[in-house]
């Protein structure tokens, strides 16, 4: 089988990949990028708006028809192959094979015309960076499917499927961002998501060469999940106490600063920092669009900044290294803004950037990070790349 591209591209690695595992050609490629939130942290499940950015880092899927009822699934990354040969239960105890079968049993449950199928997954997305590997790989696997059997999904629709694979196959609860991303991604462009309404739109930036950098704080989210279970708790007992006021007011999206500021003493401390958070988050993603379109950059990248000192007064969702990460950035000539990116609570911070900064910003934050935490750090650059496709 002929294939376009150079000796060593992602689509000739997954192509080899998947001879070598399965002995014939793969029928159907597809692509999907990784993903990085720009502006918007904690608002998706409060239905509020974001900013975010696909990456041109990426999971590439091949495919073929299945000869047997078995699915058989196959990863550059993992070292074992899965064979689910059973509908029931079709999970497997490798935790990266259950994003594609989730996405596969998804389309099952709800109709569409799936059937056994050979896969191989080759990804440069690095794990453990905050970029969303796992919606890149749900994303990916969803729409070989569809061309390798023959049906079109909206594509909004398709990122919900993704969603719905990854909280009830897989058992994460995930907003919808991460997958909206990967899908609708464009380069040159930040993708604006209302999480109330899916619209979507693409912002272009009008700096000209910009590029972002995901910095490890080489903290783990050891406690990621019992606290943004709680961040989230609390958001909703503050809509609530709105709510009881005026039925209108469902989430803290109804919410206006002027509104939650004068409420202040009426409402409960804790639940009045998670919610100023959430609001101003809204408030500054809203600025953002209208700085991006002026070419404003500087005043854009101040609100990175902003959104990181709401992150530690007002979420308490940072800690000390990812303080120290952000505060290194913006020592850094050519740097627009910082800030964490994603749940928090360790992680990632998110650096814009002009690309001629990059040796700098790299020599500098890996060295500086050392010296003031005694961790070492790993910097990984992206561009801001479109979004997934069959190829």
């Amino acid at each position: 089988m002929s294939m376009a591209g150079t000796a060593d591209s992602p689509l000739d690695i997954v192509t080899k990949q998947f001879e070598s595992i399965y002995k014939t050609s793969p029928t159907v490629f597809s692509r999907a990028p990784g993903r990085v939130e720009v502006l918007g942290n904690h608002t998706d499940y409060n239905e509020g708006v974001v900013l975010s950015a696909a990456i041109d880092r990426e999971v590439w899927v091949a495919v073929s028809k299945s000869s047997s009822a078995e699915c058989r699934l196959t990863s550059g990354i993992f070292p074992e192959s899965v064979v689910i040969s059973k509908i029931e239960p079709l999970k497997s105890r490798n935790r990266w094979a259950n994003y594609p079968l989730g996405v596969y049993r998804t389309l099952l449950d709800r109709g569409y015309p799936v059937a056994p199928f050979n896969l191989a997954i080759h990804s440069t997305v690095p794990l453990g960076a905050g970029v969303s590997s796992s919606a890149a790989l749900e994303v990916a696997t969803a729409l070989a499917l569809c061309g390798l059997f023959g049906f079109e999904v909206d594509p909004a629709e398709l990122a919900k499927i993704c969603q719905s694979a990854e909280n009830h196959f897989v058992g994460a609860n995930c907003g919808l961002l991460d997958q909206f991303s990967s899908m609708f991604g464009r380069a040159g462009h930040l993708l604006f998501s209302d999480f109330r309404s899916l619209y979507h739109n693409a912002i272009p930036i009008a700096a000209g060469d910009v590029t972002l950098a995901i910095t490890l704080s080489g903290v783990t989210h050891s406690l990621v999940a019992g606290e943004y279970n709680s961040r989230r708790r609390e958001c909703f007992e503050a809509a609530k106490f709105f709510q009881a006021k005026n039925p209108e007011q469902k989430t803290l999206r109804d919410v206006s600063m002027a509104e939650l500021k004068s409420a202040q003493a009426e409402l409960d401390p804790q639940f009045f920092k998670r919610a100023m958070h959430v609001v101003g988050e809204d408030e500054r993603v809203f600025s953002a669009i209208e700085l991006l379109k002026s070419g404003s950059m500087k005043e854009f990248g101040a609100l990175l900044y902003q959104s990181h000192e709401s992150s530690i007064h007002n979420f308490e969702n940072s800690c000390r290294e990812l303080d120290i990460l952000v505060d290194i950035a913006k020592s850094i000539a050519g740097v627009y803004g910082a800030r964490l990116t994603g749940g928090g609570f360790g992680g990632a911070t998110l650096t814009v950037l002009k690309t001629e900064a990059k040796d700098r910003f790299g020599e500098t934050i890996v060295q500086e990070y050392k010296k003031r935490t005694g961790r070492n750090t790993t910097v990984h650059f992206a561009r801001i790349a479109d979004g997934a496709s069959i190829v």
